[in-house]
């Protein structure tokens, strides 16, 4: 009798273990065709929300797909995706044309806002108010050959004299800290963020858009970018991501103030700036997209204009205009 009892209890520890395993083998194989990586560009913020608005209200779960948003590492996050190190990431029309002349394989499946919102930033005592203000003034640069076309082409077509702009290396932590430390008189930013800064920390400013002085300069800042393997191979998957992401987006341009809360949440380190991620929240909620259900959509005739500007300017080898970097599918319902 003890025998036998000790042989079911045997046989019922080793059916245990089996279901285990294969309970085991089982969840790794869903996590494996269902986990997709997501890499930001920079540390979170406003420019990022949707994303955590999408994962905090379970939008990706209701897509059956489980999505981690990853902080930069050493390291592009655009080569990162393209080398297949992540299925999406954050990149800007501007920094990845290089990489698309390249060949690097990766596509644009969203514009995260529908304009492009930045511009340069000086001090109010500098009296910098247009483009051809930056002459005899000094800009903070990041010394990237179209950020510096950019700036050439704008102060010279406003009546200005690029060669007399002081160009400064921008080493700041960020363009607030630089002015504030008077380590340049003028800096490129993103008004959302560190325009917002500015008024935060009391930091006496103007500011210009781009965009207001060139329509070619109207290009999408920042995108969603994909691995092109994972889009040929998985490309229903994507759909869903993607559907979920402009969840998420359309959801943060409803309720900013709660959609700030749920950034917070995921990035807590931003806690100390509550105040200010609110104003940048309420601000930026209305540049996602002027119509909600057209959020992240791609015009391709403001995409090519300034992938033309590039080329006519010999700032790219090639032609981008004449490629598919950029695809609007995943966004359709």
């Amino acid at each position: 009798m003890k025998k036998m009892f000790n042989l079911l209890v045997q046989s019922v520890i080793t059916l245990s273990l089996l279901f285990s395993i294969s309970q085991v083998t089982l969840v790794s194989a869903v996590a494996e065709n269902d986990s997709v990586d997501f890499i930001l560009d920079w540390v979170p913020n406003t420019n990022h929300t949707g994303l955590y608005v999408a994962v905090e209200k379970g939008y990706f779960t209701e897509a059956g797909v489980d999505v981690t948003i990853r902080r930069p590492p050493e390291g592009s996050t655009t080569e990162l995706v393209g080398l297949g190190q992540a299925e999406f990431g954050i990149s800007f029309q501007d920094s990845i044309a290089s990489r698309f002349a390249g060949g690097l394989p990766v596509t644009a499946v969203a514009a995260i806002l529908e304009h492009n919102t930045s511009g340069v930033i000086s001090n109010e005592a500098a009296e910098i108010k247009a483009p051809q203000d930056l002459t005899d003034k000094s800009y903070g640069t990041w010394n990237d050959p179209i950020e510096l076309a950019m700036i050439q082409f704008l102060v010279n077509q406003e009546g200005g004299n690029y060669e007399a702009v002081k160009l400064v290396p921008n080493q700041a932590d960020n363009s607030v800290v630089g002015l504030a430390n008077e380590m340049f008189d003028s800096a490129w930013i993103y008004y959302a963020w560190d325009g917002i800064m500015a008024d935060y920390q009391e930091v006496a400013s103007n500011f210009f858009y781009f965009a207001d002085y060139a329509e070619a300069l109207d290009f999408y800042s920042p995108i969603i970018i994909a691995n092109n393997d994972y889009l040929s191979q998985q490309g229903d998957q994507a759909t869903k991501v993607i559907q979920a992401i402009k969840k998420g987006y359309q959801y943060a341009m409803e309720h900013p103030e709660e959609s700030a809360e749920i950034l917070i949440k995921n990035a807590p380190e931003l806690e100390s700036q509550k105040d200010m991620v609110l104003a940048s929240q309420i601000w930026i909620s209305e540049q996602y997209a002027e119509e909600p259900s057209q959020w992240g959509h791609i015009d391709e005739s403001r995409w090519n204009q300034f992938y033309k500007w590039l080329y006519e300017n010999d700032l790219v080898e090639v032609d981008l205009t004449l490629g598919n970097y950029f695809t609007n599918e995943y966004l359709e319902d």
